[in-house]
């Protein structure tokens, strides 16, 4: 159109182009910011939503959710390798240790509050600590100079007669069915203070025989004879034997697994503990993340004193069950030689284990 109507045309340079001095895509800096925040977003949703779905006990914040009853004690996990399960006698100094001994003296505070110097220890289900954290409890109180009776009540899977390394062919069952008296089963472990009474053979009615009167006689006539006693019992919610026996003690300690229990079947043992009239005294969290002490490190608490050469062998076939008990034996045995050297009768828990062995053999004899 300017041609035709005669017009000129002409251009000139405003500003000369040149070369740019940083590409225009992509953007390193913007596409990091923005994969920075993005990164963020979903690392914060996944956390959430990995609270909101975790089900498992983690610390004491979720056992006070759940119940107003108290921690009295967090005791660290051990490390995967070391089979021990008598701590407070193989590593006095470790963190186990100390959380068994703050677990003792808030014990104390709570019997003030009952008066009857024993509790039931017990869990929700297998595998969570329980037997561990009665026997290295019952040390620690035998250790501050009381007298103390370690009862194994889990007449359907005993294992305190195992983990310390005593006879557990007679026992409780051996008493009730009136086969022989309490003196004669009682055994001293290491020396005068803890003494044990094991559960004997594996009945097939322990409920009945926990429930029985001939137990609240033998319990009563244990507690005069005793300052303190611990009773070792089947998990709640498979079975009712730890709220039978809850009834003759002050209360019931639950061992609850950091890590392993479900938050649901806390929920549903206290429940259960409710509708019985079981009175829970507190809660010891077992198998907790080990945090760093130069306290500990100080007295040398990593290292345990006795190493026993390794695990016993057995002719039959082991499970998991047997395999983790027979890793423990020879560290209670180990354990349980050390005491007794330093103890002026030690020769008391050979004397019974012959004469336990000579009823055993009598009684074979006589089938």
């Amino acid at each position: 159109m300017l041609q035709m109507s005669g017009s000129a045309v002409s251009a000139e340079t405003v500003v000369p182009a040149a070369v740019p001095g940083r590409p225009v895509e992509p953007d390193p800096e913007r596409n990091l910011a923005l994969g920075a925040l993005a990164g963020l977003l979903l690392g914060v949703a996944f956390a959430l939503a990995r609270q909101a779905l975790d089900q498992r006990v983690r610390g004491t914040a979720d056992v006070e959710a759940i119940s107003d009853r108290p921690v009295l004690s967090t005791i660290p996990m051990r490390k995967a390798d070391d089979a021990h399960s008598i701590y407070l006698e193989l590593d006095p100094f470790g963190p186990q240790a100390e959380a068994v001994r703050q677990l003792r003296t808030n014990m104390m505070f709570v019997d003030v509050t009952t008066g009857k110097h024993s509790f039931v220890i017990s869990s929700t289900l297998p595998g969570e600590g329980k037997t561990t954290t009665a026997v290295n409890l019952a040390l620690a109180m035998s250790d501050a100079g009381t007298k103390v009776l370690l009862i194994d009540a889990d007449l359907r899977h005993p294992s305190v007669g195992t983990t310390l390394g005593l006879e557990g062919g007679v026992g409780l069952t051996t008493v009730l069915l009136g086969d022989a008296d309490v003196h004669d089963v009682v055994q001293p472990w290491g020396g005068n203070n803890l003494h044990v009474l094991t559960a004997g053979e594996v009945p097939p009615n322990p409920s009945e025989l926990l429930g029985s009167s001939k137990m609240h006689e033998l319990f009563e006539r244990l507690s005069e004879q005793y300052d303190f006693i611990l009773v070792d019992t089947p998990p709640v919610l498979p079975v009712t034997d730890a709220m039978v026996i809850e009834k003759l003690t002050g209360g019931m300690l639950m061992v609850v697994a950091s890590g392993e229990t479900r938050k649901r079947h806390v929920s549903e043992a206290m429940r259960v503990l409710e509708t019985t009239g079981t009175h829970v005294a507190g809660f010891v969290l077992t198998k907790a993340p080990a945090q760093p002490s130069a306290y500990y490190s100080y007295y040398g608490g990593e290292h345990a004193s006795t190493r026993p050469d390794g695990p016993r062998k057995r002719k039959r076939r082991q499970g998991k069950r047997d395999k983790r008990m027979s890793k423990s034996r020879p560290h209670a045995e180990a354990a349980a030689s050390a005491r007794a050297e330093r103890a002026v009768d030690g020769g008391e828990a050979l004397e019974f284990r012959s004469r336990a062995r000579q009823r055993l053999d009598r009684r074979n004899g006589s089938g």
